[in-house]
């Protein structure tokens, strides 16, 4: 699994087990990340 997959995961238990909004917060900031990275591999790099 990737460092980055991990975090997430990590992130997510964090966010159920009620550690708040700033963790919430990063969930999202990272899921959109990912997001991102997946849409420019999608699209040649851009």
């Amino acid at each position: 699994m990737s460092q980055i997959a991990s975090d997430l995961i990590e992130l997510k238990r964090l966010a159920d087990g009620g550690a708040g909004a700033l963790t919430e917060h990063l969930l999202r900031e990272v899921a959109a990340d990912i997001i991102a990275e997946g849409v420019a591999d999608e699209r040649g790099g851009c």
